[in-house]
């Protein structure tokens, strides 16, 4: 037997070994891995790429190295005024250090129970330490909204020379805002924000980085959804009749001004008719006058043609020509 053929058959007899034995392994991308022999770690590969372990002694736990999710199931919480409401939260999370992840947790399944008493322990204190309110808004945008509204109404009243809203009338409004739309000092955001820091005080022990928590979903539960619902109806009610009362004020008031505009634009113009009327009166007065004492003769004839031609055309009674009121009908000259 050559040299030649002595080497394929090492080679080959290599390749049947490496082929059943398999001292190598690829890590791909996004993917992290321990290497263990007999229970104890010999090495950890964070990079991607041809790695190498000990044939049938070694084994290869792979781990991601990629954000992963966490999904709670949905708890019923009390909040700081004894309101159970349904919390459903989710957050997101990754294996920071393979080496503490394998001696600590090990397997997935088991990081996910330790996230499931460590997550859902920082949601229950957090949510039970503050009101309702400061887990359902994030801003008080609402309110801000509501004050931006009734200054701008008080601004257009001054510009216009309108009405000014009432004081008592003004923070009477904003009372009922305040009383159904309690200011928030955290908000959803930062309770969220407190339940990382929360949890994030036990995630370095199992090699775990927790990125955030958000709150996905919250709900009343069943025996609180009406008594909730009648409430919300009941201060909403409050404050439409708060503005309602607030308008019919204005309204008045407008009213009020409108009538007292329209009183003293008309006497305004009684007066000055009143002046025109004597005026022309006089004038009338002054022209008769003047007629008369030009020529009273003619003046008593005109006048008397008049009432001739005003009274007889219906004249229903008998009267004597001797009258002194027909004097002008039957004199020749």
């Amino acid at each position: 037997m050559n040299t030649r053929l002595k080497v394929i058959i090492i080679l080959v007899v290599i390749g049947i070994v490496i082929a059943i034995f398999n001292p190598f392994f690829v890590l791909p991308e996004g993917e992290q891995a321990v290497v263990t022999r007999f229970g104890t770690i010999r090495n950890v590969h964070v990079n991607a790429g041809l790695k190498t372990k000990l044939p049938l002694v070694d084994q290869v736990i792979r781990y991601s190295k990629k954000i992963l999710s966490w999904d709670g199931d949905p708890q019923r919480l009390p909040t700081s005024e004894n309101q159970f409401i349904w919390v459903d939260t989710t957050a997101r999370w990754r294996i920071l250090d393979a080496k503490t992840f394998y001696e600590r947790v090990t397997i997935m399944d088991e990081a996910y129970s330790r996230l499931d008493n460590v997550i859902e322990s920082a949601v229950r204190t957090v949510v039970s330490k503050y009101p309702l309110s400061e887990s359902v808004r994030s801003t008080n945008i609402i309110l801000e909204s509501n004050n931006a509204i009734l200054d701008f109404q008080a601004d257009e009243s001054e510009e216009g020379e309108a009405a000014s809203i009432d004081s008592d009338e003004e923070s009477g409004v904003e009372d009922l805002l305040a009383t159904a739309f309690t200011p928030i000092e955290l908000g959803r955001e930062r309770l969220s924000n407190e339940m990382v820091e929360r949890s994030q005080n036990s995630m370095p022990e199992y090699g775990v980085e927790l990125l955030d928590v958000v709150i996905r979903q919250i709900r009343y539960s069943d025996d609180l959804t009406q008594s909730v619902y009648d409430r919300m109806i009941s201060e909403r009610q409050k404050i439409a009749t708060g503005y309602r009362s607030n308008g019919n004020g204005l309204k008045a008031e407008w009213l009020g001004r409108l009538n007292r505009d329209s009183d003293i634009t008309l006497s305004e113009a009684n007066r000055e008719a009143a002046f025109i009327r004597a005026d022309g009166d006089a004038q009338a007065a002054r022209i008769y006058a003047d007629n008369y004492n030009a020529d009273p003769e003619f003046y008593s004839f005109w006048k008397a043609l008049e009432s001739y031609r005003a009274t007889l055309p219906k004249q229903n009674k008998v009267l004597s020509t001797d009258m002194d009121f027909f004097r002008y009908l039957y004199q020749t000259q």
